[in-house]
């Protein structure tokens, strides 16, 4: 994909070069969803695989919607598909309301994990198929599809079936497929899931490439693993039980977590149960057991109670900023190793924490490490790197 910065690549993208100026893209969003519940079965047996969910994204935006299964995200994605129907709220494509507009009434690109190509198809025609479902000229077509072949280099490929390609190219079919309609939106649901490991790594940076050749174009990105929505999102939307739980930057949400189970599920943070002591401007002194911690107190929720003094909260502490040592230091808390996973760069250390019963600690260290099961040890954490969470969402 080493054509998908260039210039040219871009024009014929966004449809051409013309002569007259290009349309400014739309001041508002290009996907909102408002207050959408999508609820399967009837009677007592009904169930909400959505519930409330309201979101906006940009034009030029990429929102990763994040979660672990079954949390609502990818219904999400079939409400705005037009897959399924909203049983309340609305669902807007600039200023049209496609809520009860079929799918091919949308012009939304769709990718999806299992690449969904017609076997039977070549390639040229299985990218070709929206486009002639659209009704798209036929002098037109073949350069579309040549186009959007070319924007994921799968030229020389446009002869062979689906069963001659590997999964990554596969993948990359699917994904010109839904280039070559030339859409506003695109939505790209676990398209990396099938892929194995380094595979994974190859179509990650692909994707990032194709996301800045696509500036003017809105996707929505659904996935479980945490890496792609940190690598691809400008924004990330966290889910749970069907509900929108917190939606920030990456970069917000890794660094200040507004609630637990972003904490824990966006990067498997530590949470440690504490006693707000004294705050000050952003930062607060807290009891973790018997002992005392300097850590950031992020500004929180509005509505929400401050980090008053006396109150508990939770200190969010990531495993790589844990540093494990066999002497007592100013600070350390004592802990006990209940287990050990090399991983290669570094090992997974669990501790049991003293004075904390019903904790258990995850650390990185790197390399190997020469602490063995029940051994005692020292941990301490770098000035700064706690930050504190409320306890509100804690189930």
């Amino acid at each position: 994909m080493s054509d998908l910065n260039t210039s040219s690549t871009r024009r014929r993208l966004r449809g051409g070069t013309r002569s007259t100026p290009t349309p400014t893209a739309p001041a508002g969003p290009a996907i909102t969803f408002d207050r959408v519940t999508v609820t399967y079965g009837r009677g007592r047996g009904a169930q909400d695989a959505l519930s409330d969910f309201s979101l906006r994204v940009a034009p030029g935006e990429t929102v990763a919607l994040l979660g672990p299964s079954g949390s609502g995200k990818s219904t999400a994605l079939k409400a705005l598909a037009g897959f399924v129907r909203p049983s309340s709220g609305r669902v807007r494509l600039g200023d049209r309301d496609v809520t009860d507009l079929p799918p091919a009434k949308r012009g939304i690109g769709v990718v999806v994990q299992s690449y969904a190509l017609f076997p039977h198809l070549r390639v040229r025609d299985n990218v070709a198929f929206g486009l002639r479902a659209n009704r798209v000229a036929r002098s037109e077509i073949s350069d579309r599809v040549r186009e959007a072949l070319e924007m994921v280099s799968m030229s020389g490929f446009a002869d062979r079936l689906p069963r001659e390609l590997s999964g990554g190219q596969q993948q990359r079919v699917a994904i010109a497929r839904a280039l070559a309609i030339r859409p506003g939106v695109l939505l790209l649901d676990e398209p990396l899931a099938a892929l194995d490991a380094a595979l994974r790594q190859s179509m990650l940076t692909e994707l990032q490439e194709l996301r800045a050749a696509l500036p003017d174009t809105a996707m929505l990105y659904v996935t479980h693993d945490q890496t792609e929505a940190l690598a691809l999102a400008d924004r990330v939307a966290v889910m749970r039980d069907a509900r929108l739980v917190d939606v920030d930057t990456a970069d917000t949400l890794w660094t200040r977590p507004p609630s637990a189970f972003t904490a824990a599920f966006l990067g498997g943070a530590n949470l440690l149960p504490c006693t707000v002591g004294r705050v000050s401007g952003t930062t607060a002194l807290v009891a973790v057991g018997d002992r005392m911690l300097d850590v950031t107190a992020p500004a929180t929720r509005v509505g929400a109670p401050g980090w008053s003094p006396g109150t508990p909260a939770m200190v969010c502490i990531r495993p790589h900023e844990i540093s494990v040592a066999t002497t007592s230091g100013r600070g350390a808390i004592c802990a006990r190793v209940t287990a050990t996973v090399w991983q290669g760069s570094t090992t997974r250390v669990t501790l049991a924490v003293d004075g904390l019963p019903d904790v258990l600690l995850d650390a990185d260290l790197p390399g190997r490490t020469d602490h063995g099961v029940d051994s005692i040890v020292w941990v301490t954490f770098p000035p700064g790197a706690g930050v504190l969470v409320s306890t509100n969402d804690v189930s």
